[in-house]
């Protein structure tokens, strides 16, 4: 009897160790539990597992390999939505056990397919270089809109009415701000392949770190014709320094920006990568697959290096990441690689591993020479061709004026017959829309052109600006119009706005919708 207990008595080292292991697992629990804790209770809109059920869902997350794919099954989402969407997404940026997630859309139905990565479902249909630059006639895939703005002007007559649009409102903001990241604590990069058109608050999936856009994708800002003005995504601080991270052509002309956020113009893929909306231009949505399993293959972030980590003794402080600057550089690399065109003109990397013989450009297979013939971007082309119009006019209805003196011109040259039917349009579509929302719109980018202005006061005054839009009776009109003639894609342009042109809307008027009282 003595010798069996005695048997199983157990060394005090092994003891101390499996304390410590004990211990370890608690503490893990606990910053589990305490992160369960903080989480808001919108997550569990967001299936994170294969076997979870997609019946409500409108957005999806699954694991693919060692990354994470996310789904997103419908263009216009619920503030919880988007609210847990950015919790999880802002939870696995700091995951050292992934390399990136992925947001991409295509012309296959998600849910059909289960929400599994497309590798998965079907095989890589990858058509190299495609030489349709045009959109498919009549493509009408709708990647993102944000929300739904009739949604929102139906709850208008709710008592919490004013609760449930700021709640909105800020669930756009953290979107926003999860996706992009912030870079002294996200470990991992947001990757976005939005394959069709995105509209307004809908850019916030695209604020990550590479956007590949497609021949379908597309961009365009509608809220003016609805009687509302820029979604609180930091457009205002994001379209007047369109091109200005890579020194792209569109940073010298500030028109891009007005053109995208007045006139409801809708920026082609070309136009985006050359403004730095998108960073990367694919041929075709067949590169989707490639792209899932090439992700889900490369090791985490935690794995990647080529250096050993120092030791690290009790007491002293704890050692530099050794492997800092090599992490995520094999992503960059390989989106580079797989991709027709990118933003970064220099294609210059951090750490760009390359090897090419710069004496023999023959040799060199990786690079192709894009001629200004071949890749061009007509925004830029329109903003350029009237810059001295959005340089010197400081008012909306300088710039109006200018550009309907352009637009009645008459020029022999076909260039300029172009450039004279490109100011008539933009001066049409602007007439067509909300006069007070225009007004707003141009004030909130002038300030958000401001050297003081960061991204996030960008943010806070479009979100007041917005809330207060959401309460006059150009949105409500607008909402109504729409609803009669059976939703906004059979709807004709609305007309009865209160103000019959710019020139009737007040200083005092622009004031009021931008206070944040």
């Amino acid at each position: 009897m003595v010798r069996a207990v005695a048997s199983r008595v157990v060394p005090r080292q092994r003891i101390s160790k499996a304390m410590a292991k004990e211990a370890a697992s608690e503490a893990a629990l606990a910053e589990r539990l305490a992160l369960n804790a903080n989480a808001p209770k919108s997550v569990n809109q967001i299936p994170t597992r294969a076997g979870a059920s997609l019946d409500a869902a409108k957005v999806a997350i699954r694991p693919m390999g060692n990354a994470r794919r996310v789904f997103v099954m419908d263009p216009h989402l619920e503030s919880e939505t988007m609210e847990g969407l950015a919790f999880r997404i802002k939870a696995l940026s700091k995951n050292e056990g992934i390399n990136s997630i992925l947001i991409g859309t295509d012309d296959q139905d998600d849910s059909l397919l289960n929400c599994l990565p497309r590798f998965v479902t079907q095989e890589p249909n990858f058509s190299g270089i495609s030489l349709d630059f045009e959109p498919s006639p009549g493509h009408t895939w709708h990647v993102s809109g944000g929300y739904d703005p009739l949604a929102v002007a139906e709850s208008m007559s709710q008592a919490s009415a004013q609760e449930k649009c700021q709640q909105l409102l800020d669930s756009i903001q953290k979107l926003s701000l999860a996706t992009k990241g912030d870079q002294g604590d996200s470990r991992v990069p947001v990757i976005t392949f939005p394959h069709g058109i995105v509209t307004d608050a809908g850019y916030s999936l695209c604020m990550g770190g590479y956007v590949l856009a497609t021949r379908e994708t597309s961009f365009r800002i509608l809220n003016p014709s609805r009687g509302l003005s820029l979604d609180p995504v930091g457009f205002s601080y994001i379209l007047p320094r369109l091109g200005w991270e890579h020194e792209q052509r569109s940073s010298k002309y500030p028109g891009c920006g007005m053109i995208l956020a007045l006139a409801g113009y809708e920026a082609s893929c070309f136009d985006m990568v050359e403004t730095g909306l998108a960073t990367h231009l694919v041929s075709d949505s067949g590169v989707l697959p490639i792209l899932e399993r090439n992700l889900a293959a490369m090791n985490p972030w935690g794995q990647q290096g080529l250096v050993q980590k120092p030791k690290h003794f009790y007491g002293q402080r704890p050692p530099r990441d050794a492997n800092a600057q090599l992490r995520n550089v094999s992503i960059a690399n390989m989106i580079e690689q797989m991709s027709e065109h990118s933003s970064n003109t220099s294609n210059s990397f951090p750490f760009d591993f390359t090897v090419t013989n710069h004496e023999d450009p023959a040799l060199d297979t990786d690079h192709v020479p894009w001629d200004s013939g071949f890749f061009s971007s007509e925004l830029v082309d329109i903003a350029a061709h009237y810059d001295d119009i959005f340089q010197q006019e400081k008012t909306l209805e300088g710039i109006v004026e200018r550009l309907k003196e352009a637009g009645a011109s008459t020029s022999e040259n076909a260039d300029e017959r172009m450039g004279i039917q490109a100011a008539k349009e933009i001066v049409e579509k602007m007439e067509k829309q909300s006069p007070l929302a225009l007004k707003v719109t141009h004030q909130l980018m002038k300030m958000g052109g401001g050297r003081l202005a960061s991204m996030e006061n960008c943010m806070e005054r479009e979100a007041h600006a917005q809330l207060h839009l959401f309460q006059k009776p150009d949105f409500q009109k607008w909402a109504e119009h729409v609803t009669k003639h059976g939703g906004e894609q059979k709807a004709p342009a609305f007309e009865g706005w209160q103000h019959k042109s710019i020139s009737d809307v007040s200083s005092g008027e622009v004031d009021e919708v931008l206070s944040s009282n």
